[in-house]
């Protein structure tokens, strides 16, 4: 072979291997790997951002609007969802978009599969009710609802950036989660006590609609987006708190004693006594004094926190949770560990676990500090 044949064919063969090269880079740019989590996330925030552009087609307040797959794709919502699906991968489902004192929850709810993968969204009542116990750490069926005890439990989660606890699923579906991190000590009341003489504070929730100091705490931590975004308040339901004052003798643990006065329509709160008492797995926590119900008990964890719940013995005291429960004035300084509860159709990825939380899809994933 002459050399003008070789330098011939080394310069084809070198055009070749560029045409090739060139191929490949376009078409890693133009496509990549998606988990179908990627995918999940993808689907929730291209609807996010169409309906931001279009208030008109959101649903009212208390409607949860069921929008599917393929009118996402139909409407250009989430276009490039073929570009990224390959022709043996398929995916279906849809997304709930629900409105709560308008703020909106996305959430998704699909079934995607390949040859290799099928993947389900995990819906967060629905994964937790799936292991309920008897005995043991775990998820009970008691009281109508079912409530998390013991003291080893897989009840963590993110939500909004805040690592909590998930203290119950609520028989209407919706989720009671307490946050675990530490905020500024606040009173829980430091009026002037007319029948105790001295600013010991009072222990009404609320008087004569009139809020208590911690009532007042709660709703600016409500309202303050920089504390809960506007995002993470589509997730929270309105609930009824139960605000009834219970003696230290009192061994009723049903919540009939807290619940015997209740505030309709709220949307965050406190823990109530009863709560720390069912959380416990010792036969021994017969009232709320026991020292007994520091054992088998997650929320025992909980420091210096106040509960929503006031001492009956007196017009001054209220429970708080640092270890034990024990009664302290109003006017004294403890956390204001907030309570909620989110949504029946709550997404999540994670196992619940300390090392893997739960996380609520749409929401950051990013811890941040409490305020």
């Amino acid at each position: 072979m002459d050399e003008k044949l070789k330098k011939i064919i080394i310069i084809v063969g070198s055009v070749f291997c560029l045409i090739i090269l060139f191929l490949f880079i376009i078409s890693s740019c133009s496509k990549r790997d998606y988990t179908f989590k990627d995918i999940e996330s993808m689907i929730v925030k291209n609807a996010k951002n169409y309906y931001k552009n279009h208030e008109d087609e959101l649903p009212e307040v208390n409607v949860v609007k069921t929008v599917d797959l393929t009118e996402l794709v139909s409407k250009n919502i989430i276009d490039d969802l073929n570009k990224i699906l390959d022709k043996e991968t398929t995916c279906s489902g849809n997304v709930k978009i629900e409105n709560n004192n308008n703020y909106y929850m996305y959430s998704p709810n699909i079934s995607c599969k390949n040859e290799f993968e099928t993947y389900n969204t995990k819906i967060l009542k629905d994964v937790l009710l799936e292991n309920v116990v008897t005995n043991g750490n775990g998820l009970y069926n008691i009281y109508s609802n079912y409530y998390f005890r013991g003291d080893n439990v897989n009840n963590y989660i993110i939500f909004d950036g805040i690592l909590w606890r998930i203290t119950k699923v609520n028989n209407d579906g919706t989720i009671r989660l307490i946050e675990t991190g530490k905020r500024d000590g606040v009173v829980w009341d430091d009026r002037y006590n007319e029948e105790e003489s001295s600013n010991t504070g009072i222990n009404d929730y609320i008087r004569n609609s009139i809020n208590s100091r911690i009532k007042d705490t709660l709703e600016t931590i409500y309202s303050d987006e920089n504390i809960i975004s506007n995002d993470a308040k589509g997730y929270i339901k309105p609930t009824k708190l139960c605000i009834g004052k219970r003696s230290k003798n009192d061994t009723s643990i049903d919540g009939s004693i807290e619940c015997n006065t209740v505030l309709e329509n709220q949307y965050i709160g406190l823990l109530q006594a009863n709560e720390y008492l069912i959380a416990s797995l010792d036969s021994n926590c017969q009232t709320i004094s026991s020292q007994a119900c520091i054992n088998y008990n997650y929320l025992s964890s909980l420091s210096n926190s106040w509960t929503i719940t006031a001492n009956s013995d007196n017009s001054k005291s209220v429970y708080k949770v640092a270890g034990t429960v024990s009664t302290t004035n109003a006017s004294s300084i403890s956390m204001a560990r907030i309570v909620i509860n989110i949504s029946e159709n709550t997404a999540v990825t994670g196992e619940g676990t300390e090392d893997n939380p739960y996380v609520v899809i749409g929401l950051s994933k990013d811890i941040k500090e409490l305020k």
